[in-house]
């Protein structure tokens, strides 16, 4: 443990365990946390990603609150629970919120009340930050680990203190016309409870921002793999890392085969330069996932500090299953549908199914669009040219195009667009009446109170109508990993309630101003939107394909993914097993679509000749049966 020890020792007191999603964050960040704990170190490992594996690397259940952990003395775990978190928010914030858009706008209390539910459910990313500030001036741990979501949301965690600061700024807005009309008829003011609130919520956001800047107290450690793809979005990440002033402590490669390929070789070489200040280490692939402390203590014994050569190499290979059937080429093993949907726990190789699937559908005739609705999109990695925001043709692939939608930007566009109709409908027609500002300022600013995750909707909502304009055969689309992607699936019917809701505020102010364009912007967004959640639900034109790996914690995962989403009734195309070198054991439990199996490849596919390669290993597994 000698280099663990090293590790720990120049970490400052909070270690946020970030990175691409499959690469081992949540083993590290609980080796890292068994070892402190053995340590004498009391220690809290909290998981803010939704799709909940801490208690499969831990080996135990672990509760919505810090609780310890058996066999491991001085280790408390905690899995974050967005939406029990959002009710205890909710139950101590709930009466001062109502109190607050009552006083700033002219909804009733019922009407507040359906607003405010609207907004908060699945809050995933406020939710951690307030979890966090809670946390600023706890003295029960002298470490505390933080294992997180893969890239994208995390960078949007580590990003919401001036997001949130937004949404302060509404409430406040709406506050402040309330200041105004009391100062107006007594000529004075005292704060109140709804003043305290906003000053508690400001200072809260503003001391987690300072923590996250904090070198001497949070650092960063990145885990990574030997594998391109992977190298390049951590490249990213540690850059948005320096761009957000925080501090990059370490770089983790993980699973570290011996030998190592050319490619592999490259990509460790490649990992060296990434943040040339922070200290490499690297860790050999073993046997078996890490389950339970015990082999977590072993994950962390062979981590090593990175100083070899990696010149040891071999040819890249694809390997196919002795006896298996490869598809034949130009057609897939299953039928898809005007809309593919591929999810699964990040790390899987999600990207490289849809990238495959859209080589294999495309045709000059039928043209096929693969899409990335991930914060961290890596489709242009996958083919190995730049894809943009642009549709963009894939070379080598006539029919083939690709795109890597900004979820973030395009509803900021929208958001912006709003707000400018809505500051222009209000000065044409009230000038710079002082009466009429707040209620300007409360309008404009109204879509900060928009739910979590409505960035992602917008966007594929958007899709709905490439998808009905018919120049795509078929739409693929890549999402984030499992709990964001159950959250975008959920989403439709709470933007239609939010929507409907801002709808029926808006027109309260008809006797103010006419909002006919900016309504007119909320009203096609709710239209674009059910027909979305028509499409998802419509077996004949929709389907999910789950892709997975045979190890014990993606099993786990993937098994809760399907059983959400027929619980959501979202159509399931089947199951990718993906990397496989024995076959694989399908899920008995999923009872529609049909189990796959692809071969493993080393390196992993890259580049359209790889990936049509790969493609033709892939052989049905399983036929499920309903019922």
């Amino acid at each position: 443990m000698i280099e663990l020890d090293a590790l720990l020792d120049g970490l400052p007191t909070w270690v946020l365990v970030g990175g691409k999603g499959g690469v081992g964050k949540t083993t590290c960040a609980g080796a890292l946390a068994v070892r402190a704990a053995s340590r004498g170190e009391p220690t809290l490992l909290l998981s803010l990603d939704p799709a909940r594996s801490l208690g499969d690397a831990l080996g135990c259940a672990v509760r919505t609150h810090a609780h310890p952990v058996p066999g491991c003395p001085g280790l408390d775990a905690w899995q974050l629970d967005a939406g029990e978190a959002r009710d205890d928010f909710l139950a101590r914030w709930r009466g001062v919120l109502l109190d607050i858009v009552d006083r700033g706008t002219y909804l009733d209390r019922t009407e507040i009340a359906s607003l405010l539910d609207a907004a908060l459910p699945g809050a995933d990313e406020t939710m951690a930050l307030l979890t966090l500030a809670g946390l600023d001036r706890d003295a029960r741990w002298r470490r505390i680990v933080i294992d997180t979501a893969p890239t994208g949301h995390t960078l949007r965690l580590l990003q919401l203190p001036d997001s949130f600061r937004a949404l302060l700024s509404l409430l406040d807005a709406m506050q402040e016309k309330h200041r105004f009309i009391v100062r107006a008829l007594t000529r004075r003011y005292r704060s109140d409870q709804a003043d305290d609130f906003l000053a508690r919520m400001r200072q809260q956001t503003e001391n987690i921002r300072t923590t996250f800047t904090d070198a001497g107290r949070l650092a960063v450690c990145l885990v990574s793999r030997a594998e391109a793809l992977v190298v390049a979005e951590t490249a990213r990440y540690a850059e948005a890392l320096d761009g957000l002033g925080m501090h990059l402590g370490a770089v983790i490669v993980n699973a570290v085969p011996a030998p190592l390929h050319a490619e592999q070789a490259t990509a460790l070489r490649s990992l060296r330069v990434i943040a040339p200040a922070a200290r490499h280490f690297v860790v050999p692939t073993l046997p078996h996932p890490p389950t339970g402390v015990d082999s977590l203590n072993a994950w962390g014994a062979s981590l090593t500090i990175d100083v070899s050569d990696a010149d040891s190499i071999e040819r890249p290979r694809v390997q196919p299953r002795r006896g298996s059937r490869g598809v034949a080429r130009g057609s897939l093993p299953f039928p898809t549908r005007p809309l593919v949907i591929v999810g699964g726990k990040g790390g899987v190789g999600k990207t490289s199914v849809a990238c495959a699937i859209g080589i294999g559908v495309a045709r000059a005739a039928q043209p096929a669009l693969v899409v990335s609705t991930d914060p961290a999109p890596s489709v242009g990695d996958a083919l190995d040219q730049a894809i943009g925001a642009d549709v963009t043709p894939v070379r080598g692939v006539p029919g083939l195009f690709a795109q890597q939608l900004d979820a973030a930007a395009a509803f900021g566009r929208f958001r912006d667009d709003y707000g400018a109709r809505v500051t222009g409908v209000f000065d044409a027609l009230m000038g710079g009446s002082v009466e009429a500002s707040h209620d300007r300022r409360v309008v404009s600013e109204l879509l900060s109170l928009a739910p979590p995750g409505i960035d992602e909707l917008y966007s594929l909502a958007s899709l709905g109508e490439t998808i009905a304009g018919g120049r795509y055969a078929v739409v693929i689309v890549d999402p984030a990993p499992t709990g964001h992607l159950l959250r975008l699936l959920e989403m439709p019917r709470l933007a239609l309630e939010w929507t409907h809701l801002l709808l029926r505020l808006m027109l309260r102010y008809k006797e103010i101003v006419a909002l006919g364009d900016a309504a007119q912007e909320l009203l096609a967004f709710a239209r674009r939107t059910r027909e979305l959640a028509a499409l998802l639900h419509d077996p004949s034109r929709a389907g999910l394909l789950i892709v997975a790996l045979d190890e014990p914690l993606v099993r786990s995962e993937t098994q809760r993914l399907a059983d959400a989403v027929r619980s959501i009734e979202i159509p399931l195309l089947g199951v990718v097993w993906n990397r496989v070198d024995v076959d694989v054991e399908p899920l008995p439990t999923v009872s529609s679509g049909e189990q796959f199996q692809a071969s493993v490849a080393e390196p992993p596919p890259r580049g359209v000749p790889a990936l049509r390669s790969w493609l033709r290993t892939w052989s049905s597994l399983h036929r499920a049966t309903n019922g």
